[in-house]
């Protein structure tokens, strides 16, 4: 494919930017760290947030280091907010109702794989299941609302999505966003490799390499059981970053299907390249073409091998789903992965799934145009460092 130019900024974003830098000080000082912290009703002497509280601290250095614009800065500012608000919500709810913390989150269904290989489209098809529960954008930044308050954050998430596009039209092909549709439990998770695609941070990099995600999925269930409120649903959830962190999502989750899509990695990666470029324009005031392609390569790559570490040694449920069977055949796919896990698919919801197969959310699908040149790679280089690993299709 042939691309003249990577995704644009809509004319307003360096104007607003502009106007905005005027109050960059106070912007700043509003961002501090312990602000935040006070805000959300946090406090590190509670040994059950201190861990949390010091990794979110970590996080807030490396963005506020970072050469953020000011909408990048407000974007960020509250990202970090959100999460510390939810840690205590969550936290005040399951001190309301002890009980929650006991119930069963059984057999949940997480799809992962490098990123742009039908992740999401086989997300939203397992989804379609009766008694299957994909959580919504919506719920995921806002896990703990209920009644009334529910209804005003779904409003405020549709607003969010609208203002994404609004920043960034190509979003609207590259990765729709909709308030009740599912969407990636990363926003559940207090650590992510989705945090990279908006702030360029190689020092948070060298600590998440090193950081230990089993307190981080760990409370990735209690939020689910928040959500879930003594019900029990078989949540379907997915995202790509879970392939470096099967070991702690297993220890968390000991029962999970663990399904991975399969694609060409050098397909995969000049879209994805393409998706972190966008993100990167958002929130930077500069944008590294080649260092999008190294960090990628180099995240993508170690967190194949470290999912094919776990596989080795895991007695968990593994299904591997190439792409080109997921797009020649949504239904029979999604149905043979729920007869893999147990529950084969009723018969009634077969009409749902082919209805969703076929509703595309992008617009204009088949104007998202990338290259590996544009950000530095080839796709030799690429495929030979995929190769051997389960991903690589």
């Amino acid at each position: 494919m042939t691309e003249t130019s990577g995704p644009r900024l809509a004319p307003w974003v360096g104007p607003a930017n502009a106007v905005l830098g005027l109050a960059d000080p106070l912007l700043r000082a509003s961002s501090r760290f312990p602000r935040l912290q006070r805000a959300a009703g946090l406090h590190t002497a509670d040994e059950e947030d201190a861990g949390f509280l010091d990794g979110m601290r970590t996080l807030h250095e490396h963005i506020q280091a970072a050469d953020l614009t000011p909408m990048g800065r407000i974007a960020m500012r509250m990202e970090v907010r959100r999460r510390l608000a939810n840690r205590r919500r969550v936290r005040d709810v399951l001190r309301a109702r002890p009980g929650l913390a006991d119930s069963p989150v059984a057999r949940p269904v997480f799809v992962t794989g490098l990123p742009r290989t039908g992740t999401s489209l086989l997300h939203g098809l397992l989804g379609h299941r009766t008694g299957a529960r994909a959580p919504m954008f919506w719920q995921l930044l806002h896990p703990a609302a209920r009644g009334a308050e529910a209804a005003g954050r779904r409003v405020s998430t549709r607003m969010l999505a609208g203002l994404y596009y609004a920043m960034m039209p190509a979003m609207r092909t590259i990765h729709p966003l909709a308030a009740a549709e599912p969407e990636e439990c990363v926003f559940l998770l207090p650590h992510n490799g989705v945090h990279l695609t908006r702030v360029p941070m190689p020092g948070y990099r060298s600590w998440y390499d090193a950081h230990d995600f089993t307190p981080d999925y760990a409370y990735l269930k209690r939020q689910l059981q928040v959500l879930q409120r003594g019900d029990t649903p078989q949540w379907v959830l997915k995202s790509p970053c879970h392939l470096g962190h099967l070991d702690a999502l297993l220890t968390a989750f000991p029962d999970a299907v663990i399904v991975t899509t399969r694609r060409d990695p050098a397909v995969a990666l000049a879209s994805w390249a393409s998706f972190c470029e966008a993100t990167l324009r958002m929130h930077n005031h500069r944008v590294d073409l080649a260092d999008i392609g190294r960090t990628w390569l180099d995240y993508w790559t170690r967190a194949a091998e470290r999912a094919d570490a776990v596989r080795k040694d895991a007695t968990a449920d593994f299904v591997d789903v190439e792409y080109d069977d997921l797009v020649a055949d949504p239904a029979g796919t999604t149905a043979a992965i729920w007869t893999r896990a147990g529950t084969p698919l009723p018969p009634a919801d077969r009409a749902a799934l082919t209805a969703f197969a076929a509703r595309d959310r992008r617009r204009a699908p088949g104007t998202h145009r990338y290259t590996l040149e544009r950000y530095g790679l080839d796709e030799h280089t690429v495929r030979a460092a995929f190769a051997g690993t389960t991903v690589a299709g």
